[in-house]
This record gives C-alpha cells, sequence and structure tokens, in this order.
C-alpha cells in the first residue's frame, strides 16, 4: 500500500505540470475553437529563453523565472500577430493547421540556434525533498508541482475574477456578440495567446530542471493531448483533472507494468485510456455536450 501510495503521489505532482499544459490549449480553444499543434515548440522556446537569461547571461534565478515567462508571453504575441490575427473570422481548422506549419518553423528556429545537443539544466532550487517514513518525493518534482499549480491557479484566478478575464469569457462563448458589445476581439485573441505562451513557457522550465534540456524536449508537448481530450476541450476543471490522470496513470504504469517486460508501456498508457474514455464520453469528462441538428 506505501508504494502504491508513493507513486500516486508522483504521478500528482508529474500531472500538475500536465495540467499547466492543458490549460494553455484549452483557454486558446475556448476562445477561438482551434487547437494549438505547436505546444510543444512554445515550450522549448520558453526554455530556452530562460536558459539564455539565468545561465548565459548570469540573472539571478527570482528574476530570469518571471522575465522568461514574460519573454514566453512575448513570443505567443508576435505569433498571434503572424498567424491568427489574419485568420480572425476564417473557419478554427484554418488556425489549427496554421499552428501545426508554425510549429515546424519555430522547431527549425530553435535547432538552428541552439541546435540539437542537450543542455545541462539545473536551477538549483532550495531543497524541498520530503523524507517519511517510506515516503520519499524529489525535490524537482516537488517544485515542478508547486510552481504549476500556483500558475494554474493564478491562470483561474485572472479569467474568472477580472475583467479582462470577462472579456476572454464572453469571446469564448460569441465572438460575434462580443464585437457587437464593444470588446475588442482581436486584443484579447492576443492576450488569449500570450496567457498560454505564459503557461508553456513555465511548464518547459519545470521540465527541463529534470535534468537536461534539448530541441527534442518538444515530444512532451504531446503529453497535452491526452489530458485535454480526457478532461474535455472546453474545460478549465477537465484540464486540472486530466492532467492528474494522465500524470498518475504514467507512474502506475510505469511502476507496476514496464517492469513485467512491457519497457515503454507507460508512453502508451495515457493514449489506451483515452480511447477508453471517448468510447463513453465523446466530450471528455467535463467537456461541454453539444448537440448538432443536420
Amino acid at each position: 500500500m506505501t508504494g502504491l501510495l508513493q507513486t500516486l503521489g508522483t504521478g500528482i505532482l508529474i500531472g500538475l505540470v500536465y495540467a499547466l499544459m492543458g490549460l494553455s490549449i484549452v483557454i486558446i480553444f475556448k476562445a477561438s475553437e482551434a487547437f494549438n499543434f505547436a505546444i510543444g515548440e512554445f515550450l522549448i522556446i520558453g526554455a530556452f529563453l530562460f536558459y539564455v537569461l539565468h545561465f548565459d547571461l548570469k540573472f539571478p534565478l527570482l528574476v530570469a523565472l518571471p522575465l522568461g515567462i514574460l519573454c514566453s508571453a512575448l513570443v505567443g504575441v508576435i505569433f498571434d500577430w503572424i498567424a491568427i490575427k489574419p485568420l480572425l473570422g476564417q473557419s478554427p481548422i484554418s488556425m489549427t493547421i496554421v499552428s501545426l506549419g508554425m510549429g515546424y518553423i519555430m522547431r527549425a528556429v530553435v535547432e538552428f540556434i541552439w541546435g540539437s545537443q542537450s543542455y545541462a539544466f539545473a536551477l538549483g532550487l532550495p531543497d524541498i525533498t520530503v523524507e517519511s517514513g517510506d515516503f520519499f518525493f524529489l525535490s524537482d518534482p516537488m517544485w515542478a508541482g508547486i510552481v504549476s499549480l500556483v500558475t494554474f491557479s493564478i491562470i483561474t484566478f485572472f479569467i474568472f475574477r477580472t475583467r479582462w478575464g470577462l472579456a476572454i469569457r464572453a469571446t469564448s462563448e460569441n465572438q460575434s456578440k462580443s464585437i457587437a458589445y464593444g470588446i475588442n476581439v482581436r486584443f484579447v485573441m492576443t492576450i488569449v495567446w500570450a496567457i498560454s505562451a505564459a503557461c508553456i513557457g513555465a511548464t518547459g522550465i519545470m521540465i527541463s530542471n529534470f535534468g537536461a534540456l534539448a530541441a527534442s524536449t518538444s515530444i512532451v508537448g504531446m503529453r497535452a493531448i491526452p489530458v485535454i481530450l480526457i478532461g474535455g476541450m472546453d474545460s478549465i476543471v477537465g484540464a486540472l483533472v486530466g492532467g492528474i490522470i494522465v500524470g498518475v496513470v504514467e507512474a502506475l504504469a510505469g511502476a507496476y507494468i514496464e517492469p513485467m517486460g512491457l519497457i515503454g508501456f507507460k508512453d502508451v498508457a495515457p493514449y489506451i485510456l483515452l480511447l477508453l474514455v471517448l468510447m463513453i464520453r465523446p466530450y471528455g469528462l467535463f467537456g461541454t455536450v453539444r448537440i448538432e441538428r443536420v
């Protein structure tokens, strides 16, 4: 039983990181019904920008961390200006396809500047390792879970408790009506992409702190797919629950199934669970059920 609780705790910590990735997808989908396939590229760009600030330019961590997240948000703003604004009013599929193409371009830029090699990455955060009896949680996953949960809470507060958050929610409900009520939908979309990129940037920094940073780290962004499809494409609560579920499933698969000889099964397990959930609830656990008349 102790081993099971240890595994569940580790899965929850990683799941909080996945939840933050899922949130970055959900807020864009709610505002535009578009899916951001460039999430992995945003992740590594945010992490590399922080790397330059902290490890190359020697900015203190307390300065480099918020500044790195701010730079990630700026990348989101630039992305919106270049790729999204020209498509406002078009089909969400167009934005989704453009995000996929832009992702390849961003990946090429990262590899051109930083190459494909790995970079040592250690934030040097205070050691908060938890060791109590048979329970042992390392400091880096603890920090990753804490930072992700705090960031998730801040973004949720912004969306539900501020004036600009109200504008974002109004735009998510109906862009045409929002324009009629005087909401600057174009600017709202810019804010949404900035927030999304900031979330992903913070995620990239925390994930890279597990050991190393490389262009190939972008593959972690694919974890957002089972997270949001299990939780629901348009549900913020679903992003949190879906992230924790995916983290726990990965941890359980790694602890109990892979030792049986199924190496790599923990990478596949979330997608198997995704298929099972979608068979029962096609819109996810917390997604809005849409009835379309033909």
